[in-house]
Formats: C-alpha cells, sequence, structure tokens
C-alpha cells in the first residue's frame, strides 16, 4: 500500500479502512504459502456489507457483484490444494479491486472536484500492480478474458497454444461471467493461470488482470481473435526497439480507428500472415489512439500512469482514456502493420457494450474536458493518399502542423517521412491549449494560438519556413500560408482553396494537397 492515500474517505468509509486492511493481511499470508483464517475472512466481509449495503452511492456500480466474486473465490479456496496460487492470483486482485470500487464510487465518483483531484493525486498509486509473488517472473504475461462464445474461446486459446512460445510466458485465463462451460474448458489448459469472475464487473477485469500479472509485458489477447505465427515476437520486437513505446497493436479486420483491412479466409490465415509480415517488417505507426483487440504493454510504463479506469462503466472510451493518458506522459502506441491476427468481429463486446456508445463518449467528456472524437483523432484514408503524391527531395524536412487537435494526422505524416528516410522537425500550433499535451511531447516546438491562426501563422516560430505545412482548419490565408513555405513546398489541408498562390497536387474528400511553385 506504499504511496497510498484516501484522501476523500467518508465516515462510512473509515469504519470499512480496518476491515480492508485485516482482509488484505490474510490473503496476503496465504498467497505466502502460510496458513489463513477463512472464516475471519467471511466475518469481516459481513461486517463491510453491513456498513456499505445503505450507501446509495454504491447501487449503481459493481460493487454488490464484486462482493460476490470476492466471496466466491473464498469458497474456492477451501475446495483447492492450489491456495497459494489462488490467493496471489484471484482473491488479492479481488480484494483490491473491492476496496477500490468501494471507495471511488462511494466516496469520490459524484463530486466533479473530488474526481478531478482523485485521478490527479491518487488513481496511478492505487492501480499499480500488486502482485506478491515475484519468485519466477515471466516476460510475458498472456490474458485471454472471456463471456460466454466458447467457440469462438477455443479457437482463440489454441491458437495462442499453437504459435506462442509459452516457455517465457505467464497464461492468465479470465471466465468473466460466463453461463457456458468456459470455466470447465479454461481448467483444462495446461499451466494456465484461471481467473473466475461469477459476476462480470465490466472494467475491473483489466485491473485484475494488471494486478495479478508478473510479466514485463502484459499481452491483452480478446477471445474474439486468433492469432498467428510469430505473432508475440514481432509485437515485442516493436516494444524493445521503440524507447517510449506503451503498446504494439497487430492489424486485424473489422476494427475501427483505421487498424483493419479486409479479411483473410481462415484456411489460407497463416500463409497469409506470414506473406503479410515478410513484406511489412518493420513498419511500426505511432498513432494517436489505438483500439486493442489484442494489444501488448510495457507493464513498467503502464505502472506509471494505470490501465483501465472504472469511471468507464459502460466499457467504451476506455481504450480512448489509455490512450489520452499515454501521449500526455509522453509514451507512444503503435500500430504494427506488419503483423495481422484475424479478428470476427466484437463477438462479445458488440452485444454486451454496442447500446452505450453516447455514454462512453460522455463519461470522456466530462474526466477530459474535450471530446473523444473531437479534431486529430483519427487520420483520414484520403490525407494518407496525398502523403503519397508529395515529391520532397531533401533529407532533412522542417514540418509545420496547424490546428490539428490530437495528433493523429500528425503521426501519420511523421510516420511517412520517417519511412522515406527524412529527417523530420515538426512543429504544431493551435488555437486550443487543450490539445498541447496530446502532441507537445511528440515535438520539437508548440505555439498556443491565443491571438488566433491567422495571427500565430505570421508570428510563430517566425524564423523557419517549412517544406510541408498540414492543416485541419479551412479558410486559412493562402497568402500567409505561402509565406511560411520553401519554395517547391507543400501544404496539405481540409476544405480549403488555395488556386491563387499555389498548384493544385491533388484533391481527395475533404482533402487537398497544394504545392508552392
Amino acid at each position: 500500500m506504499e504511496g497510498m492515500t484516501f484522501c476523500w474517505q467518508t465516515e462510512w468509509f473509515r469504519t470499512c479502512m480496518p476491515l480492508f486492511s485485516c482482509l488484505l493481511e490474510e490473503a496476503e499470508r496465504i498467497a505466502a504459502g502460510k496458513e489463513g483464517d477463512l472464516g475471519k475472512m467471511g466475518d469481516l466481509l459481513g461486517q463491510i456489507e453491513h456498513v456499505c449495503d445503505p450507501v446509495e452511492e454504491l447501487k449503481n456500480c459493481h460493487y454488490a457483484r464484486q462482493m460476490m466474486n470476492v466471496r466466491s473465490a473464498l469458497l474456492d479456496l477451501t475446495q483447492t490444494d492450489q491456495k497459494a496460487e489462488l490467493a496471489a492470483y484471484t482473491l488479492l486482485p479481488f480484494l483490491w479491486e473491492l476496496r477500490e470500487e468501494t471507495y471511488f464510487w462511494g466516496c469520490v465518483a459524484e463530486d466533479a472536484q473530488k474526481r478531478k483531484a482523485y485521478w490527479q493525486e491518487e488513481f496511478v498509486s492505487h492501480h499499480r500492480r500488486m502482485n506478491p509473488r515475484r519468485t519466477e517472473p515471466k516476460k510475458v504475461t498472456i490474458f485471454i478474458p472471456a463471456c460466454n462464445h466458447l467457440d469462438y474461446t477455443k479457437q482463440c486459446v489454441e491458437s495462442v497454444l499453437r504459435h506462442t512460445d509459452l516457455r517465457a510466458c505467464e497464461l492468465l485465463l479470465l471466465d468473466h461471467g460466463s453461463q457456458d462451460e468456459t470455466a470447465a474448458y479454461f481448467h483444462t489448459i495446461p499451466n494456465a493461470k484461471v481467473i473466475r469472475f461469477r459476476e462480470n464487473v465490466g472494467m475491473l477485469m483489466f485491473s485484475v488482470a494488471f494486478r495479478a500479472c508478473c510479466g514485463r509485458y502484459l499481452a491483452f489477447v480478446s477471445n474474439d481473435t486468433i492469432v498467428t505465427e510469430g505473432w508475440l515476437s514481432h509485437l515485442l520486437d516493436c516494444l524493445e526497439r521503440e524507447e517510449k513505446a506503451l503498446s504494439a497493436t497487430p492489424v486485424t479486420p473489422f476494427t475501427s480507428n483505421c487498424q483493419g483491412i479486409a479479411p483473410c479466409p481462415l484456411e489460407g490465415l497463416e500463409d497469409f500472415a506470414k506473406e503479410f509480415h515478410e513484406k511489412r517488417k518493420g513498419n511500426w505507426r505511432h498513432r494517436a489512439r489505438i483500439m486493442p483487440v489484442i494489444g501488448v504493454y510495457d507493464v513498467a510504463k503502464l505502472d506509471t500512469m494505470g490501465f483501465g479506469d472504472r469511471w468507464f462503466q459502460t466499457m467504451e472510451f476506455w481504450d480512448d482514456d489509455v490512450s489520452l493518458r499515454a501521449r500526455r506522459k509522453g509514451f507512444q502506441q503503435f500500430l504494427c502493420t506488419d503483423v495481422y491476427c484475424h479478428h470476427f468481429g466484437s463477438v462479445t463486446g458488440g452485444v454486451a457494450w454496442g447500446r452505450t456508445l453516447a455514454a462512453g463518449r460522455e463519461l470522456f467528456l466530462q474526466k477530459h474536458g474535450v471530446d473523444a472524437w473531437g479534431q486529430g483523432f483519427c487520420r483520414s484514408e484520403d490525407m494518407i493518399a496525398l502523403l503519397l503524391e508529395m515529391k520532397l527531395p531533401e533529407t532533412s524536412i522542417s514540418f509545420l502542423a496547424v490546428d490539428c487537435g490530437f495528433g493523429d494526422s500528425i503521426f501519420e505524416v511523421q510516420n511517412y517521412l520517417k519511412e522515406q528516410r527524412k529527417q523530420v522537425q515538426t512543429y504544431a500550433l493551435s488555437e486550443v491549449e487543450g490539445y498541447r499535451g496530446d502532441v507537445f511531447p511528440f515535438v520539437q516546438g508548440w505555439h498556443t494560438a491565443v491571438e488566433g491562426t491567422a495571427a500565430a501563422l505570421t508570428n510563430a516560430f517566425a524564423e523557419r519556413r517549412f517544406s510541408l505545412i498540414l492543416t485541419e482548419k479551412s479558410g486559412l490565408s493562402g497568402e500567409i500560408l505561402a509565406e511560411r513555405l520553401l519554395p517547391g513546398g507543400y501544404v496539405l489541408a481540409m476544405d480549403s482553396d488555395l488556386t491563387k498562390y499555389f498548384r493544385l497536387a491533388g484533391r481527395k474528400g475533404h482533402w487537398s494537397l497544394w504545392k508552392k511553385m
């Protein structure tokens, strides 16, 4: 618990704190291979329930369901010889999450100022990995969550077993409230650690997996996917070579955010994936946000920012939240376009979460004060196509981005220029100071255009001229843009007509490419 504070305790939560401490002490004893008093633990849970049951703020969260998960884990402890393992990988993470669910929703969530302070001051320390079993650390913890849909789960697990060298891996299988035979199937997998939730508790699943893992990397694999030969080693290659990389994700079909391609027939999947990698080896694209149906994360970096946030009860936009927090820590998320895995398409998530998109988007807005789908959240395929039309002979490129929001278009331009073996100096300006944290860690200069974009184009970075200007703001002065551009340079712009000052080099959809003569 080192470094943890609970600044917003209510009187009733203060009553619960020593009860939780006693529970955790007993669970830690069992995880260390010592005897624990399960009867005492049951009594302590009863006392917590007595205190918490009247608390109205706990009626609309996962408190009651997580209490049932903890009680079920205690019951399982009476029926297994693997008590230390079950305590370490299930009971302890369950208890940490029960306490945090009680504290956040009972003491913090109703008040916007308390939420803000919690996210700034307590969230990270409350969500660090705490598994005490470090005697056999692994390089990678792979976790596969499943809620029903056993046929898909079997295909997923069998592909992981077939295509992964598990000698350096720990395999966590999470049964997230299934009503079918998922739990029984998981227990047939050799050397897997099974975490069983009797009740589905949404985002708590991610925190439990993170708290339980002992790997230096954490690989999340959705149960509606099929991995391919070399998937893990290829994604790890990216993480180990890119110093700022938080995560690496493969290309998968039926995935939004411009992360997918048309699906390959399953009967030709392995040959397709092998050729896909050989043709694109090392093509890793830094993106502003990632939707990880499969994702491998650097655990040490996650420890500095936290993983899933229970605020996103609907399980929509949790990945946008992780992406924003990663950007603002200066971490990069990579779409590895040299790795292809199959995705059936939200078999579980589409059923459980499909009706909650608007609610999740509103939760993101309440937390961050910006729209998750605001300016620059996802680059345009039309913009990417126009990049290919540019002819920039110089090896050193000075690049200016104007009002590009979250920055996905900026990062894709950087990706493209890097592929062309260009040395890139990037500068950015925006009228919205709120986007500074999303872009500043990845550019050489930032200017907040409090004077307005038009004036800033004249004044900002005044000593520089640019080979390329990218703008997602329409109506900018062609004359000013021309003044800031080097001869032969380009403007890549949305909804703009710059005919008077430039030659049109290409147009696609809302985007146009203009060259200075």
